[in-house]
């Protein structure tokens, strides 16, 4: 109980420094790139809101777990924002660009047959179901068309690029869900 209560304390802590931070940003934008930014912060919100969903909830550290699970999420979208300000783009090849969405097409459908299969007992244990991926994978999508809608404004040069990333990253996310 205190190991959740002191993951919880220090995700509320990492929030409070980034939502500083994207005020901060906003200044620098103009108002269209606020817009689209503040949806962006939105859809990632409810992206993360609805992850929980894609976590194996089994187990007493399930609230560690998905606590662990969101700090990376918001961690690794920071950690994005702040490379994408500096003008440091993936380094990806046109090829990853454009094969990004299919490789998670297939991972996608991969990932829903094998878990289709659970029991109503693993289901009741906190197993993730084909369901549940399929409600998060909807919210990612509207999560990745912020983002590039956003990139759009703030980076153009980079956007498709930005598109590969945010897509590959959730390629390697669905990898991990069992």
């Amino acid at each position: 109980m205190t190991m959740s209560f002191c993951s919880s304390y220090a995700s509320q802590i990492g929030d409070d420094r980034r939502s500083r931070y994207y005020n901060s940003l906003k200044s620098s934008m103009a108002p269209d790139q606020q817009t689209a930014f503040a949806n962006l912060l939105a859809a990632q919100s409810k992206y993360i809101k609805t992850h929980v969903h894609e976590v194996d909830q089994g187990g007493t550290i399930r609230s560690i777990r998905t606590i662990g699970s969101e700090n990376i999420l918001n961690n690794l979208f920071h950690t994005e924002v702040v490379h994408f300000e500096r003008k440091q783009w993936p380094t990806l090849s046109d090829k990853q660009i454009a094969t990004a969405d299919e490789l998670l097409r297939r991972e996608y459908r991969k990932k829903l047959q094998q878990l289709r299969p659970h029991t109503e007992e693993e289901i009741g244990q906190g197993a993730v179901t084909a369901e549940n991926l399929s409600r998060v994978e909807a919210s990612w999508e509207k999560y990745r068309d912020a983002w590039v809608a956003f990139a759009r404004l703030r980076y153009p040069a980079g956007a498709s690029a930005v598109r590969a990333v945010i897509t590959l990253e959730r390629y390697r996310l669905i990898k991990t869900i069992e």
